[in-house]
């Protein structure tokens, strides 16, 4: 048996490097990493022989996981190794002329879940074009698994897979394609044709500009973004690579807690939503939040939690606000947009507390909360509200000016910003009188 090493290197060949989901498919963070760890184990494995035809690779799932950046559970490896069987993806090389290399490909031939001496076991095979690939590439792009394994988002780990072959090119930039391209490309879903794909410069705002800081503060290559413009519009994209001096000391850091993500889809969250509750309120608390959550849901004496996503974020968004949560009586928290219309059984002070929340006081926990999101995330509530502001005549120089130096919470424009969030976030609708406490 191969011994699986969290500094174990893969070498991916060129014409694997870009991987596109199949039409309406999506791969997930997770199910990618442990998928690069699959490649690695039969690389290691191989050693540039060739096996015999029938040959299948083995290795524990708690090894398998442990260096994807995970946590062994049988039920949640499943569904990704089922997901990695099922799917078909298409892979490109970035080369000038290369192009698609093979369409609708699955990514394994089989998988097993195998159980020996009460260990969990998987078993795996790759399709043949695959095993070709992986078993002497001829030109490839070299990584650390510890690296891929920090990534925090699948478009920072699809941007690194790609520019980390760029590492030691001398012309320190990727070739050149067009936003649409890059879309495709770094995105976990695959594109339809019925579905028109997210603009260039807002999928550049809610996701490419993060995972950009994701790779230059948790990597050993720092990346920057060229865009080549025709009149206004940009028509292609292309990034400079640059390979650090001294590796950072933040690689030595996951990232992403794997195994607290699978214990939250374990509770029923989505890994997608999973991910952004670590990304936005931080693992430890999190971790805590999720224990009252169980504790909760455990309490048969109390009415079932409905929604355990939005019982989760409320409880994380409250703490960051100081607010105690009331789960001790068993009502279910309701945000603080709503605190005057729920009806909320809990301890004396805590009644005065929320009794105590003037529609300022309000006002102003929201423009916390904005204040706490991620840049990309934050811009994605500015964009549509200057978008409603235009619509209606309405976006003054003024507000142009705030937009552009990041002052978005102030005035008018950060009326809009808080209304548009607390509707869209709790369903609830605020009027224009309730932002007279906004600075302007």
């Amino acid at each position: 048996m191969i011994e699986i090493l969290d500094d174990s290197l893969l070498k991916m060949h060129h014409e694997m490097v870009v991987m596109k989901p199949a039409s309406g498919s999506r791969v997930t963070l997770i199910g990618r990493k442990l998928y690069n760890t699959l490649l690695a184990v039969a690389q290691q494995e191989m050693a540039g022989v060739a096996p015999l035809a029938t040959h299948t690779f083995e290795a524990p799932l708690n090894s398998l996981l442990k260096t994807s950046g995970a946590h062994e559970d049988r039920t949640v490896a499943k569904k990704y190794l089922q997901e990695m069987q099922d799917l078909k993806v298409t892979w490109e090389s970035t080369a000038p002329g290369d192009g698609v290399k093979w369409m609708g490909l699955h990514m394994l031939s089989q998988v097993k879940i195998l159980v020996r001496n009460g260990q969990t076991w998987i078993s795996w095979a790759f399709p043949p074009e695959i095993m070709e690939m992986v078993l002497n590439p001829t030109r490839y792009a070299v990584w650390n698994l510890r690296i891929t394994a920090s990534m925090g988002t699948y478009v920072s780990l699809a941007l690194y897979i790609i520019c980390a072959r760029y590492r030691d090119n001398p012309s320190g930039v990727t070739s050149r394609k067009s936003p649409d391209w890059w879309i495709d490309a770094l995105s976990s879903v695959g594109s339809t044709p019925d579905k028109k794909r997210r603009e260039w410069r807002k999928f550049k705002a809610e996701k490419l500009n993060d995972a950009i800081d994701d790779i230059n503060k948790n990597t050993d290559i720092e990346v920057e973004l060229l865009e080549l413009k025709k009149g206004r519009a940009v028509t292609e994209v292309q990034f400079t690579v640059r390979k650090k001096q001294q590796a950072s000391s933040s690689l030595q850091k996951q990232v992403v807690n794997a195994e607290l993500i699978t214990h939250l889809i374990r509770a029923g969250i989505s890994e997608q939503r999973a991910e952004t509750l670590i990304r936005e309120y931080g693992e430890d608390l999190v971790k805590v939040k999720l224990e009252e959550l169980k504790k909760r849901t455990t309490n048969k004496s109390l009415s079932p939690v409905d929604n355990y996503f939005a019982y989760l974020r409320t409880l994380l968004r409250n703490a960051t606000l100081g607010v105690t949560q009331a789960g001790a009586t068993g009502q279910t928290h309701v945000p603080l947009a709503k605190a005057e219309t729920a009806k909320i059984t809990s301890s004396e002070p805590e009644q005065q507390a929320l009794k105590s929340n003037s529609e300022s006081d309000r006002i102003r926990s929201t423009l916390l909360e904005i204040n706490a999101l991620e840049s990309s995330m934050r811009q994605h509530w500015v964009d549509q509200a200057v978008a409603e502001l235009k619509a209606k005549k309405m976006f003054s120089s003024i507000d142009k000016k705030r937009a552009a130096e990041g002052r978005v919470v102030m005035g008018v424009l950060g009326s809009k910003v808080v209304a548009i969030y607390t509707e869209q976030t709790y369903g609830v609708v605020q009027g224009s009188s309730d932002f007279s406490s906004l600075p302007s």
